[in-house]
């Protein structure tokens, strides 16, 4: 086994990695004796093939894959005993290898590498980013407590409906509607709003309603059954109304709204909606700020890249990227690289880990907040152990909030070495920050921000598989991920 490094002038370097037949010999050996034992060959019994047979059914595809272990396992170790930085997969060098499977003996095989560019980051030359914090009006701090009012309201059944009413009608017979007057157009509205039970109400239903969503649920019905030219007209019967009488912001209110007793009065009430709405718009915040902040670094901090090199990576990770697209898509491609790069400098020395138990503890605190926010959490604590039980086995959950939680570490980190300057307002004041010229292109980089590419090192194609019961299968490439959130250079 011999491997050297060619020095090449430039970022991309090259290693050379020399393998004798006595490096390999025996484990392919030892695998060909394996399969021998779980194949089946016609006209011999299980295990008791020639050896010459399987040796020809097998022994390429299983040289191959000994090979390419030997192979990514003395570049790993090169790069770790050399305290070698790169970024990216190293790739083969076309031409400069010497591999020949059908006549195995020595095999050489040449590796491009590119090394990982230095950066130069100097926080303080860098122009300030807006950090906004959206305070919510005093109008969505009512909504909010009349809504939770509501919530904890008592349901009563009035003789005359008001906007605010629910209603249970009768028409074509036995048949029953069930909708909210909020729900209806207002010349519709209007039709209904002051009737008593017993009342009749007649008109074209599905005009009536502001969606054809709700129509099809108060009749119950499916929107793709509609016919197109029906009115669906009927006779109503107002059979039964029912409304909300919202609770009364006393002491017996709060006790039930908030068991845990942090909440005790009207003005804590208000605090709290504050502070509820304020954290709603958060992720919202949050994402302008990081999207300023990736564009204001791109902008600013140089980052050499080797361009043909990252093309040629390209275009062996996705094979179905052809020269037209690749030149089209590069920038954009060469932008995220960049800020994968950048990113890895930034987070070095900080704690962005994101642990098993981090997710866990954001799997409990979402379920809490969302369906047992009324109860004590010591008394649901088994039923709450099982749901998160339950989403931790969803991969794609887990991924999910994995990389919520690290984007919220990364804000936090940029947030405390970029200059900011903090501004606050209203959602409206938000949205204008949002559709501003500045924010406006931050937004469209954001959404056409590429895939990130990764691929795993391959030493030669696939050997011919043949027809058989049990044949090693070569680990493929692995896909694009579909979102760059971890370290791309090796270190």
């Amino acid at each position: 086994m011999n491997i050297k490094h060619e020095n090449v002038p430039g970022q991309v370097q090259e290693l050379v990695i020399e393998i004798q037949k006595e490096d390999y010999a025996e484990k392919v050996d030892n695998a060909l004796k394996k399969q021998r034992r779980d194949v089946a060959v016609p006209g011999f019994r299980k295990g008791n093939a020639p050896m010459g047979i399987v040796k020809k059914m097998y022994g390429k595809n299983i040289l191959v894959m000994e090979i390419d272990r030997i192979v990514n396992e003395q570049i790993d170790k090169y790069f770790k005993d050399n305290d070698v930085k790169y970024i990216f997969e190293p790739m083969p060098v076309e031409g400069k290898s010497k591999v020949d499977f059908d006549n195995p003996d020595t095999f050489t095989f040449t590796y491009e590498y590119a090394l990982r560019p230095e950066v130069n980051l100097d926080y303080k030359t860098l122009p300030a980013i807006t950090d906004f914090t959206v305070v919510p009006s005093e109008e969505e701090i009512t909504n909010y407590i009349d809504q939770l009012r509501e919530r904890h309201g008592k349901y009563v059944t009035p003789d005359t409906v008001e906007k605010n009413d629910s209603i249970s009608a009768d028409y074509g017979g036995e048949k029953e509607a069930f909708f909210f007057i909020r729900d209806l157009k207002e010349d519709a509205q209007k039709e209904f709003i002051g009737k008593k039970v017993g009342e009749k109400v007649s008109m074209s239903m599905r005009q009536a309603f502001s969606s054809d969503p709700f129509f099809a649920r108060a009749f119950d019905l499916k929107v793709d059954d509609l016919k197109e030219d029906d009115p669906y007209s009927y006779e109503l019967t107002i059979k039964r109304i029912g409304r909300i009488e919202p609770a009364e912001l006393n002491e017996e209110f709060f006790k039930v709204a908030y068991p845990n007793g942090n909440v005790t009065s009207e003005e804590a009430l208000k605090e709290e909606a504050k502070n509820v709405l304020a954290e709603q718009y958060k992720p919202d915040t949050e994402r302008l700020f990081m999207n300023k902040a990736i564009e204001t670094l791109l902008d600013n901090v140089k980052i050499e890249l080797p361009d043909d090199f990252m093309k040629r990576y390209i275009k062996a990770v996705q094979k179905d990227m052809d020269d037209e697209k690749l030149e089209k898509d590069f920038d954009q491609y060469k932008r995220s690289f960049a800020w994968q790069i950048l990113e890895n400098n930034i987070v070095e020395g900080e704690d962005v880990n994101v642990t098993r138990a981090d997710i866990e503890n954001y799997f409990r605190d979402y379920f809490i907040k969302s369906y047992f926010g009324n109860f004590n959490p010591e008394s649901v604590k088994d039923q709450l152990d099982k749901i998160v039980a339950d989403a931790m086995k969803n991969q794609e959950y887990v991924k999910n909030a994995y990389d919520m939680l690290y984007d919220k570490k990364l804000v936090e980190v940029l947030r405390k070495k970029m200059n900011v300057e903090h501004k606050e307002g209203d959602f409206k004041a938000f949205i204008n920050e949002l559709s501003s010229k500045e924010g406006a292109k931050d937004e469209k980089n954001a959404e056409e921000k590429p895939k990130k590419a990764t691929t795993k090192r391959k030493t030669a194609a696939k050997a011919e598989e043949p027809a058989a019961e049990v044949a090693p299968v070569e680990e493929k490439p692995k896909k694009p991920r579909a979102k760059s959130t971890k370290k791309t250079d090796k270190e």
